[in-house]
């Protein structure tokens, strides 16, 4: 619980009265008192690093009564102006730290700046994702997870899923290292969304192991994860989790003068070499955002040798502009994404995929409305989204996904204690595929949904309700059945705030999700995915019952959360092997059918088929700090899935693990170490092999420093630091090359 200390500071214009302490607040607020008398309500100082001393810059500074608000520079100094004389509530929000609220009385008393010092937290910060209005993690009803700021750099690498995969309930999974997604809790594929700003992708990740997600995780500026089902928001294909890559290329706040940021990496395991700037300029009524990204890489090198055709290359390029009055925003962006990498193993290491997006953005939102809504947001995506297979220089089969995504918020007004948003969704999808792995016929997608999410709010207790219903509808060609879905899904969850410095939340959602276009009318050798893949058009829509639990706790030197979840999925969706003499008995005679034989002879048959079945585990973090500047980290996680009918083990499941690390911060030096403990995984489905434990040790180090009005960091990292041979459960290749071996990378950050 902490013991509370009263401080009372004089700054320039106000009196600031707080209550200071690590569990409430996350920092503290330093001030001495002066008698000079001064003209203006004016609230000044400085945010900076409790452990270093360091400024904060762009750490946001509001006034929760008036909703004015300010940002530190990059030497962390702020200013919010034109308050009248009354008490307020200021609450400071930055990347990787604890927010800070304390209570502000503006008066006519001058004083020294307000000096706030914010403690780092590597776990909780400000989340968009999990429900309709950003709120802060440690208050999130599911368990999430959120990288940025100098946590996103350490952890940066090539692709999403890499940068990833050391949270607690993540893992990765890949095909190489140009293809990889992440998997949450087991879940991989249709069941897992990953979107952009809110967005969907548009591209064919969740589709095939050798498509790989089209964005650089250099050029974003946050990424979120929600572990466990995001239905109720997002929709089906979030049944299992969410990723949000945060970019805010439609920048939705006033912008004055000039800032960006600009990054630079190297490394040595693939002569790789990236760069990431974006740069945003404003008059505070129109606001401008430039962005751009490149990476190339080698060959990955392993601790048995170069991987043949592992090569990676990339560029993307977006512009975004947005007007900002005071009561909203309205803007667009456009974004062009260019990427050709290299599939190892497959056809002799002679394939390589071109993934190339057009993605067009508007977004806007009114506030401060009179009425029944306070607020309204909405968005409109579209998504131009081809690749070629290109297989010894020549074409194989081309692949084009067009989509269309809308998206409608309101805000409504509060009703005694409860508050809530209404909103509607709409998506159109054409896909199409031509040429030698073209599975199915050109299929039409469409999607419309209404949803309510619902919250009563007392001083320590929320509860929160809402529902979804949605439609979706496939229509293909080449004769095969068209199929309809209608779902109802729903949550309801309990916030209970004993302290300031500690949650315990309980879930329970109902989740739906049909059945993705592949699992309904692919047929054919699939070498992406290793199978020759039987889709069937008759397939149920899956329905999941999930609760989630989970306890936190932040206090002055300790803060932590411990998670549970159990889903229970009827009509689960999975690849389950058929035999030679059943597939001829069933598809003989179609299978001659523009099918050659050699690929019945390569690969497996494998049909999709739905079975009930279970998922569940755990997740743990920690994290002590022993001084100001050390501190210990401790976490860790478990997935079991089976089939509720036989006890069969559920297909690529990660392994346990534990992850440990610590760091020490002083005078603008970070140095760290991490070790991963990852088990055997030989609890596996039929047709799957086993893979061995293994350890994994990381070490960095970084510097940080401020010049020329700027922020500088310099980091070196020394990943697989012992050259560990080991190979990735939930690689699609792993029977054959293992993962990259040590790595030395050195990282370069810019920020103005």
């Amino acid at each position: 619980m902490g013991i509370h200390h009263r401080a009372v500071c004089v700054v320039r214009g106000v009196t600031v009265v707080a209550l200071v302490s690590g569990v409430v607040s996350g920092g503290a607020v330093r001030g001495q008192a002066q008698t000079t008398q001064q003209v203006g309500n004016v609230v000044t100082g400085r945010v900076v690093n409790a452990a270093t001393g360091r400024p904060v810059q762009k750490a946001v500074l509001a006034i929760e009564e008036t909703g004015l608000n300010a940002q530190s520079g990059a030497d962390g100094t702020f200013a919010l102006a034109g308050l009248a004389p009354a008490t307020y509530h200021l609450v400071v929000t930055a990347p990787g730290f604890i927010p800070l609220r304390t209570e502000v009385v503006v008066g006519t008393v001058p004083g020294a700046p307000l000096e706030v010092a914010l403690n780092h937290e590597f776990h909780y910060s400000e989340v968009v994702s999990v429900s309709p209005q950003a709120r802060d993690a440690f208050e999130a009803y599911q368990p999430t997870t959120v990288l940025a700021a100098e946590e996103l750099t350490l952890e940066l690498q090539s692709t999403l899923g890499a940068s990833l995969q050391n949270q607690a309930g993540i893992a990765q999974r890949s095909f190489g290292p140009g293809p990889s997604r992440p998997v949450v809790r087991g879940l991989d594929g249709d069941r897992v969304l990953i979107v952009e700003d809110g967005q969907r992708m548009g591209d064919l990740s969740s589709q095939s192991a050798d498509h790989g997600v089209t964005t650089n995780p250099a050029a974003a500026s946050r990424l979120e994860v929600v572990r466990g089902p995001a239905t109720l928001l997002y929709g089906a294909n979030a049944i299992g989790g969410l990723v949000n890559v945060i970019t805010e290329s439609v920048p939705p706040k006033p912008v004055t003068g000039v800032s960006g940021r600009a990054l630079f990496d190297f490394g040595t395991a693939a002569t790789e070499f990236g760069a990431a700037a974006d740069l945003r300029a404003g008059n505070g009524t129109w606001a401008l955002d430039v962005g751009g990204s490149g990476r190339t890489s080698g060959d990955v090198d392993t601790p048995e040798g170069e991987v043949a055709n592992s090569q990676l290359r990339g560029g993307f390029g977006g512009l975004g502009l947005s007007w900002t009055p005071a009561s909203g925003y309205l803007g667009a962006s456009y974004a062009y994404d260019d990427t050709r990498y290299g599939i190892p193993y497959v056809e002799e290491g002679q394939v390589e995929l071109t993934p190339r997006k057009h993605a067009f953005s508007a977004r806007g939102e009114a506030r401060q409305l009179n009425g029944a809504f306070s607020s309204v947001r909405g968005d409109f995506g579209y998504r131009s989204y081809r690749h070629e297979e290109i297989v010894a220089g020549e074409i194989g089969t081309r692949f084009e996904n067009e989509t269309f995504e809308y998206n409608l918020l309101a805000k409504h007004q509060p009703v005694g204690r409860l508050e809530g948003t209404i909103g509607a969704w709409g998506l159109r999808r054409a896909f199409s595929s031509a040429g030698e792995e073209a599975l199915s016929p050109p299929v039409d997608q469409y999607g419309v949904a209404l949803f309510a999410y619902e919250e009563l709010v007392w001083p320590h207790v929320t509860f929160q309700f809402g529902g979804r219903y949605e439609r979706a509808w496939f229509r293909p060609d080449g004769g095969l059945p068209d199929r309809d879905f209608d779902s109802v899904s729903g949550s309801v969850g309990l916030l209970v705030r004993p302290s300031d410095s500690t949650s315990l939340v309980a879930s329970f959602a109902r989740a739906v999700r049909n059945p993705a276009l592949e699992e309904l009318y692919f047929f054919g050798p699939h070498p992406g995915n290793f199978a020759f893949e039987i889709g069937n058009p008759y397939l149920e829509a899956e329905k999941a019952l999930g609760v989630d639990v989970a306890f936190r706790w932040r206090l002055d030197r300790l803060s932590g959360e411990v998670s549970f979840f159990r889903n229970a999925i009827d009509d689960f969706v999975f690849r389950q092997p058929m035999s030679e003499e059943e597939f001829h008995d069933r598809f003989g005679e179609v299978a001659g059918e523009g099918h050659e034989g050699e690929h019945e002879d390569e690969f497996p048959f494998v049909e999709f088929v739905g079975a009930d079945s279970l998922l569940q585990g755990f997740e743990v973090h920690a994290d002590l700090h022993l001084t100001n500047g050390l501190a210990l980290e401790l976490g860790g996680d478990y997935v079991w899935g089976e089939r509720r009918d036989t006890g069969e083990p559920l297909p690529r499941i990660p392994p346990f693990r534990v992850l440990a690390g610590a760091h020490y911060e002083r005078a603008g030096w970070l140095f760290g170490a991490e070790v991963a403990a990852v088990a055997e995984q030989d609890r596996v489905s039929q047709g799957e092999t086993p893979t061995d434990g293994y350890w994994l040790a990381k070490f960095f180090a970084a510097y940080s420093f401020v010049a020329a009005g700027a922020a500088h960091t310099v980091t070196v990292g020394l990943d697989n630091a012992f050259d560990e041979l080991y190979r990735n459960h939930l690689s699609y290749v792993k029977d054959f090359v293992p993962e990259m071996g040590r790595n030395l990378k050195v990282l370069y950050s810019l920020v103005f």
